[in-house]
C-alpha cells in the first residue's frame, strides 16, 4: 500500500506521455506511428517517473521523520528545567563535567541555551566572553540569522536541534517520551502551496484529455492539441515534482 501513490503517479505520467506523443505523431504522420510513439513514450515516462518518485518519496519520508523528531526534542529540551536539559544533553558527551558556563569535555566547552524562540547574539555572549582555549560550542534549539556571522567572528560552533538530535541518537540517549508542546499554525502561504500543487493533477488531466479528444472533430485541431498538451505536461509535472501531504 505504501507504493500505491508512487504507482498511481507513475501511471498518470505514463498516460500523459502516451496521449501527448500519440496525438502529436498521429496529427503530423499517421495513427500507426502515433500509437507506436505513444506506447514507447508512455513506458519510458512511466518507468522513469516510478524510479524518480520512489527515490524522492523515500528521501522525503526520512527527512520529514528526522525533522519532526528533532523539533519534538527541541520543544522537550526547552520545556525541561535547565538542570534536566543539561543532564539529558550530557549523555551525548563522553567524560563531560558541569562548569559555570555549561558542560566541558577534553575537546570543548558547551554553552547550552534551550528555548522556544531563536537564540540571539545576546545569548551567545557567555560563550564569546569565555577565556577557555578549548573549542566553544553554542548549543540551542535554533538561532536567528545574525548568529552565524557573530559565531564565525568569535570562533564559536553552533549546534542546533538537528545536531543535538543526531548526537543523542548516536549515543542512544533520546528520551522515550517527549513533553507535548502546543504547536503553532503553519504559515498560510505554505499550506496553500502544499495543497495547490497536488490538486493540479486531476483537473489538468481531464481537461487536457478532453481537449485532445475534441481535436479529432474540430476544424482547428492545432489549438486544441497545443492547449491539451500543455495541460497534460502540467499534470505530469505536478504528479512527479509536486509536493505531497506530509512531506
Amino acid at each position: 500500500m505504501k507504493k500505491l501513490p508512487v504507482i498511481s503517479d507513475a501511471l498518470l505520467a505514463a498516460v500523459c506521455a502516451f496521449l501527448l506523443f500519440f496525438t502529436l505523431t498521429r496529427y503530423y504522420i499517421s495513427a500507426a506511428a502515433g500509437l507506436a510513439a505513444g506506447i514507447c513514450a508512455g513506458l519510458a515516462a512511466g518507468v522513469a517517473a516510478f524510479l524518480y518518485i520512489g527515490k524522492r518519496h523515500r528521501l522525503n519520508y526520512d527527512k520529514t521523520t528526522v525533522k519532526a523528531d528533532a523539533e519534538k526534542l527541541a520543544a522537550h529540551l526547552a520545556i525541561l528545567p535547565k538542570e534536566q536539559s543539561a543532564e539529558l544533553f550530557e549523555k551525548s558527551l563522553s567524560g563531560a563535567k558541569e562548569t559555570e558556563d555549561g558542560l566541558e569535555t577534553e575537546d570543548g566547552v558547551y554553552f547550552l541555551c534551550f528555548k522556544f524562540e531563536p537564540a540571539t547574539r545576546d545569548d551567545m555572549l557567555p560563550a564569546a566572553r569565555s577565556k577557555s582555549q578549548k573549542t566553544k560550542y553554542f548549543v540551542c534549539c535554533t538561532a536567528d540569522g545574525k548568529c552565524a556571522a557573530f559565531a564565525a567572528a568569535a570562533k564559536i560552533t553552533i549546534l542546533d536541534a538537528d545536531d543535538v538530535y543526531s548526537m543523542l541518537k548516536e549515543h542512544d540517549a533520546l528520551p522515550e517520551k517527549y513533553i507535548p508542546a502546543v504547536e503553532g499554525k503553519s504559515k498560510f502561504f505554505a499550506r496553500i502551496r502544499a495543497r495547490f500543487s497536488r490538486r493540479l493533477c486531476l483537473p489538468c488531466f481531464w481537461s487536457g484529455t478532453a481537449l485532445l479528444f475534441f481535436s479529432y472533430f474540430t476544424y482547428f485541431p492545432i489549438y486544441y492539441i497545443v492547449s491539451g498538451s500543455l495541460l497534460l505536461a502540467l499534470c505530469a509535472a505536478a504528479a512527479i515534482f509536486g509536493k505531497r501531504r506530509g512531506t
